[in-house]
């Protein structure tokens, strides 16, 4: 690759990637199929669960369905664990299996092996926990992907990890020996790589298990203006979900992590292929991975769980870079006092306060909640503009698939120790680590714990 910095202003225009795009393709197209079981017939749903709808980023296989007809194959499902029927049922090349008295659901889909497993704990009246796996370090397989990128137009997809996107304005941050490197704070740390987590955010999905176990957290706007999680785990293990589908985002959130876990439960062939071909990422596609589980007690997609610390019982690779700078115990923040500030996504609104010691997430008007009954809070809150562009797909309701380009550089937003500091953020190259400086040039230091990033697209005037 070269290594001048390529001119990243034409972003929006039909120049460069964008002129590669042929057709408009929409995937996430569906078959159907009904299948009989000793209790009768079962109309299928779809193959992991997950919905076809507005965020689904035009997912195919164990991405695809509706709504009525993934719940009810699931219900089917769970239906079949209070009998002595096997309960299967099938879209596509996929199949979703219960065998009574094993409590695994087997994912198979053509070549995939049929060891691919998702771990669910059956109590009395067939409801499903959300127990950890016990340890047993994930098993992987090959698969996935294949599909015809050439009719991808973003920009993350078609880089390679080294090309300069842009020149480095200060060094990447460091930590001391016992220093956690995502957020700052002083433990033994451990040696294996960052996990990230794709944690769905629609309402059916609330309240999220992990969110407030997570050492940074990438909030990333998809098609039909929802948002999605890209939760980035290290410092502590959690169970984590409910998990859904991958987007060419991430690219931009995997590549300065050093050899991270990708963990999601799929994605449309062309962005899985996309995914793939990041040769730094390890693969932990809920298709070709084992250590899922689905909680009967909610709806598909939404339901669809992990434990990260089995991922890492079996990962290669050591701690993550550092990502940011922290400022010195009992040292206080530069900046102006704000107590408040609103993100305002296409189709949700977060908002955070500052409350003396942290900033606390509200949703839709109300304080945004984890399965623990915590409120999701963080130390600091940074706002990333990056430039939006065009996957060159639809999804299944004819939303456009965004990609949101974090490489290169533009204005950022920190929200740290009660103070606003405006800035620029910098990436070099997607392997680097993005670093933050005032428009003097001067590093912007976080409060050591968790981060929450609000990627936004550039110029659009949505914090307030």
């Amino acid at each position: 690759m070269s290594s001048a910095p390529r001119d990243i202003s034409i972003f929006g225009a039909a120049a460069a990637p964008m002129s590669r795009r042929p057709s408009t393709p929409t995937l996430g197209s569906t078959r159907f199929v009904a299948v009989f079981v000793a209790a009768g017939l079962i109309a299928a749903g779809c193959g992991n669960g997950d919905t076809t709808e507005a965020g689904d980023g035009g997912a195919t296989g164990v991405e695809t369905g509706t709504e009525t007809d993934a719940g009810t194959a699931i219900n089917a499902v769970d239906a079949a664990k209070q009998t002595t029927t096997t309960a299967t049922v099938i879209v596509e090349d996929d199949s979703l299996t219960y065998e009574p008295g094993v409590d695994e659901l087997a994912f198979t889909a053509g070549e995939l092996p049929t060891t691919t497993m998702v771990t669910t704990t059956t109590t009395a009246g067939g409801s499903t926990t959300t127990a950890g796996s016990g340890g047993k370090p994930v098993t992987t397989s090959g698969g996935g992907g294949g599909g015809d990128t050439s009719i991808y137009t973003g920009l993350l997809g078609a880089i390679g990890p080294d090309e300069v996107m842009a020149p480095a304005v200060v060094p990447p941050p460091t930590v001391a020996a016992g220093i956690m490197p995502l957020t700052g704070l002083p433990g033994d740390v451990p040696n294996h790589p960052a996990a990230v987590v794709k944690i769905d955010n629609g309402g059916p999905a609330r309240p999220q298990t992990g969110l407030n176990a997570a050492d940074i957290v990438v909030e990333e706007e998809v098609e039909g203006g929802i948002t999605r999680f890209a939760a980035i785990f290290h410092s502590t293990p959690s169970i984590v979900g409910p998990i859904r589908s991958g987007r060419t985002t991430d690219i931009g959130v995997l590549n300065g992590l050093g050899s991270p876990l990708m963990m999601y439960s799929g994605a449309n062939q062309v962005t899985d292929a996309l995914i793939r071909a990041q040769s730094s990422v390890q693969n932990r596609n809920a298709g070709t991975s084992s250590g899922y589980w689905r909680n009967s007690s909610r709806r598909a997609p939404s339901n669809l769980y992990s434990d990260t610390a089995p991922h890492w019982a079996s990962a290669t690779g050591g701690p993550p870079p550092p990502q940011f700078a922290y400022r010195a115990v009992g040292t206080q923040s530069a900046g102006t006092d704000v107590t408040a500030f609103n993100v305002s996504y296409r189709s949700s609104k977060a908002a955070w306060a500052w409350d003396g010691s942290a900033w606390l997430r509200s949703q839709g008007g109300s304080a945004h909640m984890t399965a623990s009954g915590q409120q999701v809070s963080a130390a600091n809150v940074v706002v990333i503009e990056a430039e939006e562009v065009s996957t060159g797909m639809v999804d299944s309701s004819g939303a456009n698939v965004p990609e949101f380009v974090f490489v290169g550089t533009g204005s950022a937003t920190v929200f740290t120790d009660g103070k606003r500091i405006d800035g620029v953020w910098t990436r070099p190259t997607l392997r680097s680590v993005a670093t933050l400086t005032t428009s003097s040039g001067a590093v912007i230091e976080l409060t050591p714990g968790r981060t929450w990033i609000e990627l936004i697209r550039a110029r659009s005037g949505i914090l307030n």
